[in-house]
């Protein structure tokens, strides 16, 4: 089962590999009333000790100029443009390199690709879960457009 979003359909892959998946409709609240579509992806994984990557990704998308990586506390987003579309995809983390040293609060480190975002499972990596945020909005605006962002914060859902 996938995910249809007006930019393309979500595929998930973990070391490239296509894998099925779930996702789950994320009740609009005011910090994102106007948004189209928002849903999270919950992917379980066990670590093992080896690096792996798990990506989410807007299938056969076309990058834009107007693409962007959008960030913000425990938050790795990127947003994808297509006309009048603006379709964000978050996760939890924070990138946190000084001088080649990690100085992240989380076990795992986040990439950014021209089609989606990742998960880096480092050979330390203990953490099982890794949640994806998706939420798009049609006519965006200047006003209206960092609801997307809102709606795609993982650390805003309610996970059990």
């Amino acid at each position: 089962m996938q995910l249809s979003t007006p930019l393309g359909n979500i595929c998930i892959f973990i070391d490239d590999k296509k894998i099925n998946y779930e996702y789950e409709h994320v009740e609009l609240d005011l910090t994102c009333r106007d948004v189209a579509g928002r849903y999270m992806i919950q992917i379980s994984f066990v670590p093992d000790g080896q690096i792996h990557r798990i990506s989410c990704r807007l299938q056969d998308y076309q990058a834009s100029d107007q693409d962007e990586i959008e960030t913000g506390e425990n938050l790795e987003l990127k947003s994808f443009y297509k006309g009048n579309v603006k379709l964000s995809i978050g996760m939890e983390g924070d990138i946190g390199y000084i001088d080649g040293k990690r100085i992240s609060g989380y076990d795992y480190d986040n990439e950014y690709e021209k089609d989606g975002v990742s998960y880096s499972i480092l050979s330390d990596t203990k953490t099982q879960k890794y949640v994806f945020g998706i939420s798009w909005i049609e006519n965006y605006t200047v006003e209206n457009e960092v609801q997307t962002w809102y709606g795609a914060d993982p650390t805003f859902f309610h996970i059990s």
